[in-house]
């Protein structure tokens, strides 16, 4: 039988889970650890109904859909690349967290435009990286793994063949906490990691596009991408929602700063 103790005490229950600090008399602790846990699964159940009422009614994953593409992102970076002729013909991209392949999908028909065949060179023109799989397309070869550690960048080096990149992209995003501060800290460490590998990857001139967040942190990383970039712009597409927060940073003709 468990053992039941009573206490007279303030407890403090975090107020993002909508319950006040209240005072609590001589009522047993785990009861009122069961209540606190029920709200918070009852709050991520209200969030999740949210989230898959506003996919539904959402035009912009109607018309993916239609059109066959993996993700409603995939509209963002056609926009991005329609303004910054980001992606040519024939060029090398990595996309960084790529799963499910919306963004990778857009890199890999704006790579081979116009090509009713696939091109005799048989190696990959995008390397696309996630820490979950996913069904690559023709022409993409897909790295599983985290790209910061060793083995999986020689597996990047490997697809790659000898080759520099034209072109790195990255949407990554964290599992936001809904704490501003908190989440916009963790979008700049995934734009750091993101501009790291631009470095080691990116040939002279190249281009470099990662998503960051309206925030002094995404002021910061745009700071942080100057010495590298002839050019750096700030972009939102309209296909992302009125409500995100989430902008593009852009970086245009890669260079090596000077010492």
């Amino acid at each position: 039988m468990d053992r039941i103790i009573l206490r007279r005490e303030k407890m403090d229950i975090p107020s993002q889970y909508g319950i006040a600090s209240v005072k609590r008399i001589g009522q047993p602790v785990r009861m009122l650890q069961l209540r606190w846990f029920s709200s918070i699964r009852k709050g991520k159940s209200v969030s999740s109904a949210r989230w898959l009422a506003r996919q539904q009614n959402d035009h912009v994953v109607k018309q993916a859909k239609r059109e066959g593409l993996r993700s409603r992102a995939a509209f963002k970076l056609r926009e991005l690349n329609a303004k910054y002729d980001l992606i040519r013909k024939g060029n090398v991209v990595i996309d960084l967290g790529a799963a499910p392949g919306g963004w990778t999908q857009i890199a890999i028909d704006e790579c081979r435009k116009g090509n009713v065949n696939p091109p005799s060179d048989a190696r990959v023109q995008v390397v696309a990286v996630d820490l979950l799989p996913f069904d690559a397309f023709p022409g993409v070869g897909v790295v599983v793994g985290d790209f910061r550690l060793p083995d999986v960048r020689e597996k990047i080096s490997v697809l790659l063949d000898g080759r520099k990149a034209d072109v790195v992209l990255s949407d990554m995003a964290p599992s936001f906490s809904g704490l501003g501060f908190r989440d916009s800290e963790e979008q700049l460490r995934l734009c750091q990691n993101a501009l790291r590998m631009a470095q080691l990857y990116l040939k002279p001139g190249g281009r470099f596009v990662s998503k960051i967040l309206r925030s002094p942190a995404g002021d910061q990383f745009r700071q942080e991408m100057k010495p590298f970039f002839t050019d750096v712009k700030t972009f939102k597409p309209e296909s992302s929602r009125t409500e995100s927060v989430e902008i593009f940073a852009v970086g245009l003709g890669f260079r090596t700063p000077p010492p």
